[in-house]
């Protein structure tokens, strides 16, 4: 029994193994872009713009974490890398990208460990991001890991920007992050309404508020609490959906 699980983890790694040689072969460097398409809006393999994503997990059973993910086929453990690579094959097949065609060797996102109570979700687009939501909800009970948060990437990338991007999991450990807190809006609100009795002068003081907020520059990496479980999938949508307007009019020049 364990010669058999010890042949079927090799091979998994040498599947895993041959996917990367064959996407390191068939990646083009910068140089090879043609120039018309070098400053254009990068997009996945799957067809939805790129625009990076991260999700945080809260891991309440790590062992039984690491044995589901054992049990699913689309995903592969990478030893050389010390993460669990998500495929867009066997289960996660019928997921529905805007390119279907895509072969089964894409690499959909990546989970990494962070410690015994934190793994996180590595993702190249906003639509893999809320498809994983999903997805690994209906296979991981939240009482073994469910999501509490999200990182999201204000920007655009290129495509010469991808094609030179590196490890997404140093990418988001390295960037500069701001943590936005749904309730302190809601607190100095609540604040700037209590400073007058006066009806008109509330007006005034939220309306100057809500103008300086929404003039303030957009960080580049943006931490947000996730409210899947409490408001559904079309909240999360709704919330990248904005992020994503924000960072177009960026890429198109407009960054007020």
């Amino acid at each position: 029994m364990k010669k058999s699980k010890r042949n079927k983890a090799q091979k998994r790694q040498q599947a895993l193994q041959r996917r990367r040689q064959h996407h390191l072969s068939t990646r083009r460097p910068v140089t090879q872009i043609p120039p018309e398409s070098v400053d254009q809006v990068a997009m996945t393999t799957t067809g939805e713009i790129l625009q990076l994503i991260r999700l945080h997990y809260e891991v309440g059973d790590v062992e039984q974490l690491r044995a589901i993910f054992a049990s699913l086929r689309c995903l592969e453990y990478d030893d050389s890398q010390t993460r669990w690579v998500w495929l867009y094959t066997a289960e996660a097949r019928t997921l529905p990208f805007k390119d279907r065609r895509a072969a089964d060797n894409v690499v959909l996102g990546e989970f990494v460990f962070k410690g015994q109570t934190d793994v996180v979700l590595n993702l190249r687009s906003f639509e893999r991001a809320t498809n994983a939501l999903v997805f690994f909800d209906h296979h991981i009970p939240r009482t073994v890991a469910h999501v509490t948060a999200m990182t999201v990437s204000n920007r655009l990338l290129s495509t010469a920007e991808a094609a030179s991007l590196g490890s997404l999991d140093q990418y988001f450990d390295r960037a500069e992050v701001v943590v936005t807190d749904p309730a302190a809006l809601l607190h100095d609100v609540e604040d700037i309404a209590s400073r007058t009795p006066d009806l008109h002068e509330r007006f005034a003081l939220l309306d100057q508020y809500m103008t300086d907020r929404a003039q303030a520059p957009v960080s580049a990496m943006e931490r947000l609490p996730v409210s899947y479980y409490e408001d559904g999938i079309r909240a999360v949508e709704a919330l990248l959906s904005s992020r994503q307007v924000i960072a177009m009019d960026h890429w198109q020049g407009d960054t007020s």
